[in-house]
């Protein structure tokens, strides 16, 4: 084996206590960012401008063609389409927990659409 600066490495010699210290530092970092949860989205979210005739609700994930809204067992489109807080769609399916929500219902008493409220949204839902 050639000695050389990588010589400590495959000889077995230890490294000095500042480098060492160092190395092991750097290490215990990267193993914490790893084990620690991923940040969450700021809370604010943005606000939209939703439909005034939309109705405020919290609402279940949809199961078996209805959603739970307020208690209230409701039948859903099927064309119905969920937008996160973001304004991404999301398939119904994907829904995995309550959340506070606007829907609106179709001329057959429907839900067709809901908008998933970021947390600005739901102050201002308070508010009105």
């Amino acid at each position: 084996m050639a000695h050389g600066v990588n010589s400590a490495y495959h000889s077995g010699v230890p490294l000095d206590p500042v480098t060492s210290a160092i190395v092991g530092s750097i290490i215990g970092s990267a193993v914490e960012g790893l084990l620690a949860p991923a940040p969450l989205p700021p809370a604010s979210g943005i606000v939209r401008a939703l439909p005034v005739e939309s109705q405020y609700g919290l609402m279940t994930p949809p199961w078996n063609g209805q959603v739970q809204i307020d208690g209230q067992t409701r039948a859903v489109s099927p064309g119905l389409v969920i937008r996160n807080e973001f304004n991404q769609i999301v398939p119904p399916m994907m829904m995995q927990a309550p959340a506070r929500v606007r829907y609106q219902i179709d001329a057959n008493g429907f839900v067709y659409r809901v908008w998933m409220l970021s947390a600005a949204e739901v102050q201002l839902a308070g508010q009105r």
